[in-house]
């Protein structure tokens, strides 16, 4: 397994840069931004999309193909990735979800203006809960 930055554990958890990692070690047709495509297998990829495929074929804009034992493709040149149709990619998104994590918050002074937002936010909290109450019939 890939060790991933911070930078890209987020990237992973909160974008759809996580297709490639789903999709190592299965055959992909990826569409680049040059009107070109490339079939292989994902061998590997990392939380930015760069992805390095084995026995892959690259189509150029003439339908011809090319073989290629090892053929990296960089992020920006990804323009649509085909998943296989018998993934189940609601499943594998699930799977990828992120899980809180237990850490404990340091004891940092709160500014000014944090300390007037929650004000504003309990009037406003209080204004609507006494609107409420007042459309309510009263019982007797």
């Amino acid at each position: 397994m890939h060790n991933f930055s911070a930078r890209e554990k987020y990237l992973i958890s909160n974008t759809l840069n996580c297709l490639p990692i789903i999709l190592q070690g299965r055959a992909v047709l990826i569409d680049l931004q040059n009107e070109t495509s490339v079939a292989g297998i994902i061998s590997i990829a990392d939380g930015h999309m760069t992805c390095e495929l084995t026995a892959a074929v690259f189509i150029d804009r003439n339908g011809q193909c090319h073989a290629f034992d090892n053929f990296m493709i960089r992020n920006r040149m990804i323009r649509l990735l085909h998943v296989p149709a018998d993934l189940d990619i609601r499943h594998e998104l699930s799977q990828l979800q992120r899980k809180p994590t237990n850490r404990t918050r340091t004891k940092t002074k709160r500014t000014f203006k944090q300390k007037r937002a929650e004000e504003r936010h309990k009037e406003t909290l209080e204004t609507i809960k006494t609107q409420r109450d007042g459309d309510k019939p009263k019982e007797t």
